[in-house]
């Protein structure tokens, strides 16, 4: 069997829930091996598994790569450096998950327990999927977007690059969401959000640029 080697990219909250992503992913047990994370931390390991250094040691590792954060942004920035330094990206789907037939998963996206992607979806590169989430048929899912726990994203809906999704949001169907744009926790939107906006509410409205300025 071939052993898929992986280092994960930050040491937070969010990189230590990929540790159980890994050890529960769609593939065999024992189908990845986690060599370490890569982040400027002092700390010697996390949660058991070893701190190899900052960003300097990245030329040097033979491994396929995943982000460890959470935020958008970043997650792009972390992805770009990865990608300079020759790293390929892997991509982890949990073995309860469901991904339908047609549906598309782009590398570097990490699809957690009980979510689903249905029929159609193209999800990008780099996108978090969390636990019972679901993607609608026919949806388009930008690089870089985080969607939370317990997310709905109605069919045909198009997601921008860089979208935050705070937990319990919901999407209707043929919305478009704009890039780096932010959805609040427990948000309806009904209508396309612009991007750089962030929206919250019943039904969502603009709160205000996702930048934290005030809107007009």
């Amino acid at each position: 069997m071939n052993v898929q080697r992986l280092v994960v990219l930050g040491a937070g909250e969010f990189a230590r829930q990929i540790i159980g992503l890994i050890e529960d992913a769609e593939n065999a047990p024992g189908s990845y091996e986690l060599l370490g994370f890569v982040a400027n931390d002092d700390a010697p390991e996390v949660e058991g598994v070893t701190v190899l250094g900052g960003d300097e040691v990245l030329a040097g590792i033979d491994a396929a790569y995943l982000i460890g954060v959470g935020a958008p942004e970043l997650r792009g920035k972390l992805a770009a450096t990865a990608d300079a330094a020759g790293l390929e990206p892997a991509r982890l789907i949990h073995s309860a998950a469901w991904v339908d037939r047609r549906a598309v998963v782009g590398p570097g996206s990490l699809v957690a327990e009980c979510s689903h992607i249905q029929y159609g979806a193209v999800v990008g590169s780099h996108v978090v999927v969390n636990i019972n989430a679901i993607v609608g048929h026919d949806c388009v899912v930008g690089d870089h977007t985080a969607i939370a726990g317990n997310v709905m994203i109605g069919a045909r809906s198009r997601i921008g690059r860089e979208v935050m999704f705070g937990m319990g949001s919901i999407v209707m169907g043929d919305v478009r969401v704009g890039d780096r744009a932010v959805v609040g926790a427990g948000a309806v939107v009904t209508r396309d959000v612009p991007p750089d906006t962030c929206v919250v509410g019943v039904p969502a409205r603009e709160l205000g640029s996702a930048t934290g300025e005030n809107p007009r």
